[in-house]
């Protein structure tokens, strides 16, 4: 009996040790520290979205907390471009006005080590979609909603790995 409250108390004490030493950085390698964030590309039309994905992912990354922003010497680079950027019409009223719209981005993006060419991700597609009411949301609106669900995951799947 002695040597099984033994055996119980030792393994609370190891769990307790281990549940103390679990790190928040994610996938991340541990000398990653800093990062830059360098201004997105675009191959779609549509105005802007380069530049407000580049804000709103340094955004986040300052949020997040884990790696700080260091544009003069960086441990990794975050690089990235809006590859497609569409509005369909999904549904319409009797009267064939359209009732919903579908937004839909894709971004490729890539997180690299400063010196050499050592990828943590490399050309990984992040897809986001949404659909809106014409009639209650406006497209800019609803485009910026879209940007800020994409930025959100890229910065996931760069800080997390998920």
């Amino acid at each position: 009996m002695g040597t099984q409250v033994y055996r119980i108390a030792v393994a609370a004490i190891l769990l307790t040790l281990f549940s103390c030493a679990y790190s928040f950085r994610g996938s991340l390698p541990e000398n990653v520290k800093s990062v830059q964030v360098e201004q997105f590309r675009s191959t779609v039309t549509e105005y802007g979205l380069e530049q407000d994905i580049t804000a709103l992912v340094t955004e986040s990354i300052v949020r997040d907390g884990r790696l700080s922003i260091d544009n003069d010497n960086p441990d990794v680079h975050i690089t990235g471009s809006v590859s497609y950027f569409s509005r369909t019409a999904v549904t319409y009223t009797a009267g064939e006005e359209v009732e919903q719209y579908k937004l839909e981005i894709r971004v490729v993006v890539s997180m690299g080590n400063a010196v050499g060419n050592e990828y943590i991700i490399r050309d990984e597609t992040v897809s986001e979609w949404l659909l809106y009411d014409p009639s209650s949301e406006n497209l800019e609106s609803a485009r910026d909603r879209l940007v800020a669900q994409v930025s959100d995951a890229v910065v996931r799947r760069c800080l997390s790995g998920w």
